[in-house]
């Protein structure tokens, strides 16, 4: 790992990702979680692997965005039905990344759900438009703080006819979840715990919250933040370990937790 981290300055943000989620994949998720408990210099790398990932999604975000609103489209359509299949570039194509979540329709009720909230939505927000295809949720925000990505998600979401859903500048350490009964925070949002404590500081108390987590080698550019849980809130659930090394974590407040202490 050593040696070819030693190497990351002579390859691309994509190569140096796909190479570290290889190897992680040969020595099995556990071993690699092993491998960062018992080596915790490793995480000295985070600051260059961080910025390689989000270079990398980046890239990705401009290529496929750009192939998508470059289509001919003569009404609403899903975003499943237009989303790339293959990718060159990043860890999965938006396709994989739409059917990844299959998981979480099995976990989450949004049956009573008035509100999704998505922290760190992106350009290519598919997990909006995973549960505005499947749910009939009235209003689905977003919240980025990259003024583009909140101009593309829109932009995109209004070509596809995604009318229940809207990107917002908004920072989640900011946000009042009083009116959310589902938040999802994306595996890239930092400092996740934090938001993650301002939302149990206002959100309701039926709320469901999923991480999207790192595991294994992702950690080293992903922060995890289930192990600095705060304490009014617990895990309920976990989807298995996918390929790009993360799983979807549900998190529901502690049976007897504190009332909300902060309204604004």
């Amino acid at each position: 790992m050593e040696a070819f981290l030693a190497g990351a300055g002579a390859r691309t943000p994509t190569e140096l990702i796909n190479g570290i989620r290889d190897i992680g994949v040969a020595m099995g998720h556990e071993a690699g979680e092993a491998l960062l408990h018992t080596h915790p210099e490793l995480f000295s790398h985070r600051p260059m692997l961080t910025q390689a990932f989000i270079e990398m999604v980046h890239a990705q975000d401009v290529a496929e965005i750009g192939q998508m609103l470059g289509q001919d489209l003569k009404e609403p359509t899903s975003f499943g039905q237009i989303a790339t299949e293959k990718t060159t570039i990043g860890v999965m194509s938006s396709k994989d990344a739409y059917k990844r979540l299959d998981e979480v329709f099995e976990h989450v009720d949004f049956t009573e759900c008035r509100r999704a909230v998505m922290v760190g939505c992106g350009g290519r927000p598919f997990t909006m438009f995973r549960i505005h295809d499947q749910t009939p949720v009235p209003e689905i925000v977003g919240l980025d703080i990259v003024p583009d990505a909140v101009e593309t998600a829109n932009i995109l979401a209004a070509k596809l006819g995604y009318t229940r859903m809207r990107a917002e500048f908004c920072n989640g350490r900011d946000y009042d979840y009083r009116a959310a009964q589902m938040v999802y925070i994306a595996s890239m949002v930092s400092p996740k715990a934090e938001i993650v404590s301002r939302i149990a500081d206002t959100a309701p108390r039926d709320l469901q919250l999923v991480l999207w987590e790192p595991y294994s080698l992702a950690r080293l550019w992903s922060e995890r933040a289930e192990d600095a849980l705060d304490p009014r809130l617990e895990v309920v659930g976990r989807t298995r370990v996918s390929r790009n090394m993360t799983r979807d974590v549900f998190v529901r407040f502690r049976p007897g937790a504190a009332a909300r202490r902060n309204e604004g």
